[in-house]
């Protein structure tokens, strides 16, 4: 096999078309939107990428068949901008397959006349919070004005790794403006509450309406898990204040 094989199953004119880059990261907060944006809107897959820098397996379907791991591309025809929603089970395993995928990734996006690309993904914090926000990076100092106004949030320093850094770097050498849009996230638990967050935000952006009652039941389990994990963490304050504090009160005898 080819470092990277492209196979091409329809090849649909679109116009001014958007790509959507969903694939796993901090919290699956960017697939949890892009699968949840890709169900409701029954976007059709036209294009499959395989790489053997892919990880060595295949994925078993629910009707007991099982496909090779790759990345699957899909568009959906709008009023404004068509779009492509970029989804997949993973990204490569290398640094070096991480170029080389973006880089097929932007042909593609060139072929189909992509003309901004949106990545999604988690800023992971650490913290608990029961509000997510969206922070946002972007190619274009125009672009950081028109998001704020839209409540996404920009600040300086910082990383984004993966395919929801270089698609916006390399695109930028081919032409292409990107936005990376981030929910705010603890990073330790599957977080359907910050997808639920970056969705709203991308899909205000985009003018489109989508259906979030699926993804918000998602979320609600995430504010279970969230509210379990504080209380762990309260907990755990507590009994090393406890133990302070008889660390504190106990004599201590210098001999």
């Amino acid at each position: 096999m080819d470092d990277v094989v492209i196979n091409i199953l329809e090849e649909p004119i679109l116009k001014n078309a958007i790509l959507i880059e969903g694939l796993p990261g901090i919290g699956l907060v960017g697939k949890l939107a892009a699968d949840h944006m890709l169900d409701e809107l029954k976007a059709k897959k036209f294009i499959e990428l395989y790489s053997p820098y892919l990880p060595p397996q295949v994925i078993i379907r629910k009707d007991g068949t099982v496909k090779l791991v790759d990345m699957e591309f899909h568009y959906w025809r709008g009023e404004k901008n068509d779009l492509i929603l970029l989804t997949g089970e993973f990204q490569g395993i290398t640094p070096d397959s991480q170029y080389q995928i973006s880089e097929k990734i932007l042909d593609m996006a060139e072929k189909f006349n992509v003309v901004k690309i949106f990545t999604l993904g988690g800023l992971g914090t650490g913290g608990i919070t029961k509000e997510p926000k969206v922070f946002g990076a972007t190619t274009n100092r125009e672009l950081v004005e028109d998001l704020k106004k839209l409540g996404v949030i920009f600040k300086g320093g910082g990383a984004i790794f993966g395919a929801s850094g270089l698609l916006l770097g390399l695109g930028m050498q081919r032409g292409i403006d990107g936005v990376c849009l981030m929910g705010e996230t603890h990073g330790q638990i599957i977080d359907a509450k910050s997808a639920e967050a970056v969705l709203k935000v991308l899909t205000n952006i985009l003018g489109i309406e989508i259906d979030m009652t699926e993804l918000v039941e998602k979320a609600k389990e995430t504010e279970r898990q969230i509210s379990r994990m504080s209380k762990v963490i309260s907990e755990q304050k507590k009994a090393i204040e406890r133990q302070q504090e008889f660390v504190e009160e106990t004599p201590s005898y210098i001999r």
